[in-house]
C-alpha cells in the first residue's frame, strides 16, 4: 500500500510536470558546429529525457552483460541456503518429537544443501543418537572436536557418550582434553561435579559444585540440595571410618544447608546418638518429627532403651500432635506391641486402616498380634493374605530408575546417580477408593 502510493504520487508529479510545460511552450534554437536546430522547447525538452532513458537502458543492459552470472549464482546459493536453512528446522522439530527416521532424512537434505557445516553435522550427531546409532555419532563429535570453531560442541558430545555408556575413565579423559582447551568452559564444572560425585570424592565434588554455582549453572535451591547431599555422605563416609568428630560435624552443616531435609536430619539424628550425644539425638528427632515422621527416626529413638513399657510411653510422647500419620501410628502400633500392650496396638494398626493409610508391614504387624495375642494362627494367616493386596511399604526409591534402598545414600546402587533417592511407596494398592477403603475396615473388624 505504501509503495503504491508513493508511485501515485510520483506519476502525478511528473504528469503535472509535462502538462505546466505543455502550457507554457516556446520556440527553442540551438546552434553547434555550424547547424541550427529550431524546435518547440517542450519537444526538446521531451528529447532529452527520451535520449537519457535510452541511456539508462543501455546501461542496465551493460550491467546485467556483466553481474548478471554472478548474481545468478548469488540467487542460486541464497535459495539453496533458505532451502538448507528449512530442513534443518524440520530436522530439529523431529529430534525434539523423537523422529529418527525423519531427523536423518532432513539432516542429509540439509548437509546436501549447506555442506558440513557445523550445524548440519550436529543434526547428523542427534539424528544418529536418536536411531541408537552411537558409533556414527561419536565419529561425528571426534570431527566437531578436531575443529578450533566447534570443538567445544564436539567434546560436549564425546563426553555425553562417555557417560552414557557409563565409560567414566573416558568421560575424565575428555573432560581434562577439553579444560586445557577451553578452561573457561562454564558447564565443564557441571560435568565435572557429577564425575567426582560417582567416584565418591566428595571434597572436590563439593569445589565443583561451588564453581557451578557462582556461574549460575544450578538454580540456588538444587545447589542447596546437592550441597546437602555431598555433606551427607561425606558424613556418612567419616563414620564409617571411625571419625565420629568430623562426621558429625558434617551432618550438622547438610542441617543446615537443608533444615528439615529428611535425610540429613537422619543423619544427623544418627549420627549424635552413635557419637555420644543421646540427649542431642532425641531433640533433633522431636524437633523434625511432626513434619517429617519416618522408621528410622523412631529406630534411632528406640537405640539403647531396655524396658518396652518406658519405650512405649516414650514413643507416645514423641508422635504427640502427629498421631494420625501413619508412620506415627506404625511406630505406636510396633511400641506397643513389644510391651504386650494388646489393645493399643490394635488400636493403632485398625485406624491406619480405616484412614486408607495401612501398608504391608501394618498387616504383618496384625499377624504377629493374633500370634502373639491368642496364638490364632487362622486370624494371622487372613492378616497375612490381606498383605498381598495391600500398598507396599515406603522405601528410598531412585526416581531415575527406580531401584529401592533400605537406607538413604547417595548414589543410586543400581544406576549410580547422584541424590536421586527419595522416600515413596513403590506402588499402590488395588484395592482403592473410599468406599472399598470402607470395605476393608468393616472387613477387618470382622476378623476381630
Amino acid at each position: 500500500m505504501r509503495r503504491l502510493f508513493f508511485f501515485t504520487l510520483k506519476l502525478a508529479l511528473l504528469t503535472g510536470l509535462a502538462v505546466w510545460v505543455v502550457a507554457r511552450d516556446g520556440p527553442a534554437r540551438m546552434v553547434w558546429n555550424g547547424y541550427i536546430i529550431e524546435t518547440s522547447a517542450s519537444f526538446l525538452g521531451f528529447s532529452a529525457v527520451a535520449i537519457g532513458f535510452v541511456f539508462y537502458l543501455l546501461f542496465r543492459l551493460w550491467n546485467l552483460l556483466r553481474n548478471g552470472p554472478e548474481r545468478w549464482r548469488l540467487h542460486r546459493k541464497l535459495k539453496k541456503w533458505r532451502q538448507g536453512q528449512d530442513h534443518l528446522a524440520e530436522g530439529l522439530v523431529a529430534v525434539a518429537g523423537g523422529d529418527a527416521a525423519e531427523a536423518g532424512r532432513q539432516a542429509v537434505y540439509a548437509r546436501r544443501l549447506l555442506g558440513p557445516t557445523t550445524t548440519t553435522q550436529l543434526l547428523q550427531a542427534q539424528a544418529a543418537q536418536l536411531a541408537g546409532d552411537h558409533r556414527a555419532a561419536q565419529e561425528i563429535f571426534r570431527a566437531l572436536a578436531g575443529e578450533p570453531a566447534s570443538a567445544v560442541l564436539g567434546y560436549r558430545g564425546l563426553i555425553m557418550e562417555a557417560r552414557r555408556a557409563g565409560n567414566w575413565e573416558e568421560m575424565e579423559r575428555l573432560i581434562e582434553k577439553l579444560n586445557r582447551l577451553k578452561p573457561e568452559t562454564p558447564w565443564l564444572n557441571l560435568v565435572r561435579f557429577e564425575l567426582l560425585a560417582r567416584q565418591q570424592n566428595w571434597g572436590e565434588a563439593n569445589l565443583a559444585l561451588s564453581q557451578v554455582a557462582s556461574a549460575q549453572l544450578l538454580e540456588p535451591a538444587k545447589a542447596k540440595a546437592q550441597r546437602a547431599a555431598l555433606l551427607v555422605a561425606a558424613s556418612q563416609d567419616d563414620a564409617r571410618q571411625g571419625r565420629t568428630d568430623k562426621a558429625l560435624q558434617a551432618a550438622e552443616q547438610a542441617v543446615k544447608q537443608m533444615p528439615g531435609w529428611l535425610p540429613a536430619v537422619i543423619n544427623l539424628a544418627q549420627q549424635q546418638a552413635t557419637s555420644g550425644h543421646r540427649r542431642a539425638a532425641q531433640r533433633t528427632i522431636e524437633k523434625n518429627w511432626e513434619r517429617a515422621p519416618h522408621p528410622q527416626l523412631a529406630a534411632i529413638w528406640r537405640e539403647g532403651a531396655q524396658d518396652p513399657i518406658e519405650v512405649c510411653k516414650q514413643i507416645e510422647k514423641l508422635c504427640r500432635g502427629s498421631e494420625e500419620a501413619p508412620a506415627s501410628r506404625l511406630a505406636m502400633a510396633e511400641a506397643a506391641l513389644a510391651a504386650d500392650i494388646w489393645g493399643e496396638a490394635r488400636r493403632h494398626l485398625i485406624a491406619l486402616i480405616s484412614h486408607g493409610g495401612a501398608t504391608q508391614s501394618a498387616y504383618r504387624l496384625l499377624a504377629r498380634l493374633e500370634r502373639r495375642e491368642s496364638a490364632d494362627e487362622q486370624a494371622a494367616l487372613q492378616w497375612l493374605t490381606r498383605a498381598v493386596d495391600a500398598p507396599a511399604d515406603p522405601a528410598w526409591l531412585c526416581c531415575s530408575c527406580g531401584g529401592s534402598h533400605a537406607t538413604w545414600q547417595a548414589l543410586c546402587a543400581h544406576c549410580g546417580q547422584f541424590n536421586t533417592l527419595e522416600w515413596r511407596s513403590p506402588g499402590v494398592s488395588r484395592v482403592q477408593g473410599t468406599a472399598l477403603q470402607e470395605l476393608e475396615f468393616s472387613d477387618a473388624t470382622s476378623v476381630l
